[in-house]
């Protein structure tokens, strides 16, 4: 069975494996360049960048640095408030082990909960815009106060591809507390700022032009949750379109949502197509015995392009938008996947690990409070006492089903 789900998936994302495959083969081929750490780290050193660090830290320097400060401000923020997150949603899931899980892995290919299947190629390129603005953002801090930048280049995290630079850390050692922190913080910082102008460019430019040239007509969905749901035995087949609920004509998913939650599980409603309409006993969720459940998945808002945009330019530029907004499958282009990774990744790197950004804040303010042997010991308490935290948000769902 896992062999055969194994193949299922090859089968289904073969881009994934050709792209790995390559990255294989070009480790192999540049192996006597890349540095191998804790056999699972690939790091391959470049100076690329360097020289476009040095111009604009200079050109734009007390801009920087106010910006560098700021972002200190917002990187603690963050810190305390993604720790607290962690810590309550591990309690949630201890208390009621049927809660949904607010921490997930996010890879191409995998059913995110709440979110469907993030396609490979927006994942790919948003992780290396994202990873190309966190190191850049440390980068030009750093030369901004004037710390060297040795390196820049692409690490190879198992099966996770970024972007690295390496400051001086013996000349970043020797900078206040609040220059050390302001480099250490301008990575999350500048992530969160990506995700940020994502939003913005979305929802205020991307999203209205490509509304413009189509009509909404009603939504569908791919295949069914699991089977003896709701929608498989009362006989709707996947890709169907679904155009209303009881008579109430809908033309997204999100309308038509709207106005399920008004029923509990065990009440009828009738779904209507453009062919015929279907009766169907509601059944509870999975997640939340006290909400009705449909039983349907990878759900897709259907459109109607207008005809000005159906050939020539007009065409292209539909398509163009429609990779950046997703705006037939529920708004989930590629600006809401930046937009959401880099938010993620901006929030992850500001927990108190020991791989990760946060972390390093944590161990200077540590060896600030305590001096530097003390600190580092309760640095290490707590990021060892995260890093559980982190493992059990992510395992505990699945120990739950084991045990």
């Amino acid at each position: 069975m896992i062999l055969e789900n194994v193949l299922q998936f090859i089968a289904k994302h073969p881009t994934i494996f050709i792209f790995y495959g390559i990255i294989i083969a070009l480790v192999i081929i540049f192996r006597k360049k890349i540095d191998i750490q804790s056999k699972v780290i690939f790091l391959y050193r470049m100076k690329w960048g360097l020289k476009w660090m040095d111009k604009y830290s200079s050109k734009f320097r007390q801009w920087i640095i106010m910006i560098g400060y700021i972002g200190v401000g917002a990187g603690f923020v963050g810190l305390v408030a993604i720790s607290y997150i962690l810590i309550k949603n591990l309690v949630d899931l201890i208390l009621n082990p049927a809660t949904t899980t607010g921490v997930s892995l996010v890879l191409p290919g995998l059913n995110i909960p709440g979110l469907g299947v993030l396609p490979f190629w927006y994942w790919l390129i948003s992780i290396f815009v994202i990873a190309i603005v966190h190191e850049f953002g440390h980068g030009i801090v750093a030369r901004a106060h004037n710390v060297e930048v040795k390196n820049t280049g692409i690490v190879l995290f198992g099966p996770i591809i970024g972007a690295f630079v390496e400051p001086n850390e013996d000349q970043l050692k020797k900078q206040m507390d609040i220059k050390q922190y302001s480099v250490l913080a301008a990575g999350a910082f500048s992530n969160i700022i990506l995700a940020l102008m994502a939003l913005i460019l979305l929802n205020f430019v991307s999203f209205p032009l490509q509304q413009g040239m189509v009509e909404q007509t009603g939504f569908s969905f791919g295949s069914y949750y699991d089977q003896d749901y709701p929608f498989e035995t009362a006989g709707i087949n996947p890709y169907t379109l679904i155009t209303g609920i009881n008579g109430e004509e809908v033309k997204t998913f999100q309308e038509f949502n709207e106005e399920l939650v008004r029923y509990k599980p065990g009440e009828k409603i009738v779904v209507n197509t453009p062919s015929e309409d279907y009766t169907l006993t509601l059944v509870e969720s999975p997640d939340n015995p006290k909400k009705g459940f449909l039983g349907i998945q990878n759900i897709e808002n259907e459109i109607a392009i207008k005809g000005s945009y159906q050939q020539g330019i007009g065409k292209v530029a539909f398509y163009v938008l429609e990779w950046f907004n997703g705006l037939g499958s529920g708004g989930k282009g590629f600006l809401f996947w930046l937009y959401l990774l880099s938010f993620g990744i901006g929030l992850f790197n500001l927990l108190p690990l020991p791989i990760v950004d946060g972390g390093r804040m944590a161990q200077v303010f540590f060896r600030k409070l305590k001096g530097e042997e003390k600190g580092n010991k309760l640095y290490y308490r707590i990021s060892m006492f995260f890093f559980l935290v982190l493992l059990l948000n992510l395992f505990f769902p699945l120990l739950v089903k084991l045990f």
